[in-house]
């Protein structure tokens, strides 16, 4: 399967995308476990690519042993990207993507995206606000947009297992605070998410969250916004939910100590 806007068609023309993805030259973000993350220029346009060249049999049998899906190429991040923009989420922007290959272990696949100008990471955001507070207004907005995204996942029966501030980008030059959800790799969908996903995906968020010495007040606007049926349901028929939010978010700051 393969996809690529008029640009990247006209890229690729004459050989193979992945072999010619691979030869340009970039930033490289991240390169491990049979992945590479790099952002590069074309035609005086950024955009990011990642590569996945086959994880290998061991990567397969240990997922499984542990019970978890294996991911060994770029089509889950593609079919994550394609259900948070039918579901109206702010997320990247897709202009080539392919896989070639049939044996799980050994396939390779790309998925490019455009670079998402003019925005900063909410973590980087957080960093600011520790000696330049933000206004009350502003960060009222950002906590509610926030919950917002995560309820609309939830909601829908999807979980982004790496759920924390690191992956949400402000677009700066906008004036409604739109936010991006970016790194979907792992991200996968359900008819029906366990609470266990929901905990982890919450929990992450809460602990990428501790430094920045949020009120009460700013966490139960957090809770009210994403939780549908309101806070005297949070407190109450879904206390334990949140209790267990805190714990995760406890368990990983003691075992990583601050997210930023």
């Amino acid at each position: 399967m393969r996809y690529a806007n008029s640009e990247f068609k006209e890229f690729f023309a004459g050989g193979d995308p992945f072999d010619k993805l691979q030869s340009v030259q970039g930033e490289v973000f991240r390169s491990v476990d049979g992945r590479k993350t790099f952002r590069f220029d074309l035609n005086g346009r950024h955009y990011f690519a990642k590569l996945h060249f086959g994880v290998g049999w061991r990567e397969i049998a240990k997922n499984l042993f542990h019970l978890r899906w294996p991911i060994v190429d770029a089509e889950n991040e593609w079919r994550a990207v394609e259900r948070l923009t039918s579901l109206g989420v702010p997320t990247l922007h897709p202009v080539a993507y392919g896989v070639v290959g049939v044996n799980p272990a050994t396939r390779r696949s790309y998925l490019v995206t455009q670079d998402l100008n003019d925005t900063i990471s909410l973590e980087d955001l957080g960093k600011k606000w520790l000696t330049q507070p933000p206004s009350p207004a502003i960060k009222r907005a950002l906590i509610k947009r926030v919950a917002s995204v995560a309820h609309a996942l939830h909601s829908h029966g999807m979980c982004h297992r790496d759920l924390y501030l690191c992956h949400f980008l402000l677009h700066e030059n906008e004036p409604d605070l739109r936010v991006s959800l970016i790194d979907l790799h792992r991200a996968f969908s359900s008819p029906r998410l366990r609470r266990r996903w929901l905990v982890k995906d919450i929990g992450s968020l809460y602990y990428s969250c501790l430094h920045l010495n949020l009120s009460t007040r700013d966490l139960l606007r957090f809770v009210r916004a994403y939780e549908a049926q309101g806070l005297r349901h949070a407190a109450t028929v879904n206390a334990d939910f949140w209790q267990a939010v805190a714990t995760k978010a406890r368990s990983l700051h003691k075992r990583h100590g601050d997210a930023a």
